[in-house]
């Protein structure tokens, strides 16, 4: 297993110093909104947050496929006609699509533990979140290896 001590790597530094700037969804987002902004930004999750910004979990592209894929598979019209595929999704918002995520971090959890969590539990992102529980910024692979590479 791999860790930032292991490779000397300044563990001093924190979740802040890795993170980017999230993309937000709210509750009410309706499916359309969430798919604009899917490929708007081009990311493949947003972080759905209250209106001031309190964490609530997650949508992603996964998700979505997820729900295409249940509805061929259970709605029998989808199926045979193969078209519909977006007739179910386009009623529900965000709020009905959240995922929960497990784990978030703090502004100052340490990149290690960062580094544990992405590894650990595969996740593509972890929310960073401030002492009042709002969503701050998030930490993919990729902007942690971009912070490992300046380092």
């Amino acid at each position: 297993m791999y860790f930032a001590e292991e490779e000397g790597i300044n563990i001093h530094k924190v979740a802040k110093d890795a993170m980017i700037k999230p993309v937000f969804l709210y509750p009410e987002d309706s499916a359309d909104t969430i798919i604009e902004k899917l490929k708007k930004e081009d990311t493949n999750v947003c972080i759905v947050v209250t209106k001031d910004k309190k964490f609530i979990g997650e949508i992603g592209v996964e998700d979505l496929i997820r729900l295409f894929l249940h509805q061929v598979k259970y709605e029998p019209l989808v199926k045979t006609l193969n078209i519909g595929y977006r007739r179910k999704f386009l009623y529900k918002s965000a709020k009905d699509l959240i995922n929960k995520h497990k784990s978030t971090v703090r502004l100052n959890d340490s990149i290690n533990k960062v580094i544990r969590l992405l590894y650990k539990e595969g996740f593509n992102y972890i929310p960073v979140l401030d002492d009042d529980n709002r969503v701050v910024g998030v930490v993919t692979p990729s902007s942690l290896i971009d912070f490992l590479q300046n380092e």
